[in-house]
Parts: structure tokens; C-alpha cells; sequence
């Protein structure tokens, strides 16, 4: 038992090292362009998930601790969107 709660212990550490960086993105005014900005940010090294909101022109992305929101921006420029960190 004590060593089953030690490996759920490293676990929860392991899963607590991703970050949620929020973007503000610009320029989406279709479903396409939701799926392109997705697509770009999944392509991103480091990053886990991603959820892009049309309508709010948001952006949130589950990503490895080291991961920089500048080159989660940087894909979604390279994409053709406008973007910037949420503050």
C-alpha cells in the first residue's frame, strides 16, 4: 500500500509540471480557421492539448513546464492569426 501511494504521489508531481498558457488570437472567422490555429499549436513541441474558442478568440493550451507561450504565439503567426499571451 505504501508503495502503491508513493507512485500516486510521483505521479500527481509529474502531472503538476504542465502549465495552461491563455492566447489571445485574431483574425479566425470560421471553423477552418479554428482548426488551423489547433493544428499549429498541437505541432508544437511540448504542448499536450489544445482548445481554441472562436467567438472569444481565445485560445487555451496544456503544455510541459518548459514550453514558451512566445513560440506557442510564434505558430499560430506562422499559422496566419494574430496572437498574444492573455495576461
Amino acid at each position: 500500500m505504501k508503495k502503491i501511494l508513493l507512485s500516486l504521489m510521483a505521479l500527481v508531481a509529474i502531472a503538476s509540471a504542465d502549465q495552461l498558457v491563455k492566447l489571445n488570437v485574431s483574425g479566425m472567422t470560421c471553423p477552418a480557421c479554428v482548426k488551423n490555429v489547433k493544428g499549429s499549436l498541437n505541432e508544437v513541441s511540448g504542448v499536450k492539448e489544445s482548445a481554441v474558442y472562436l467567438k472569444e478568440g481565445k485560445a487555451e493550451v496544456k503544455a510541459s513546464d518548459g514550453t514558451k507561450a512566445d513560440s506557442l504565439c510564434d505558430a499560430v503567426k506562422k499559422a496566419g492569426y494574430g496572437c498574444s499571451v492573455a495576461k
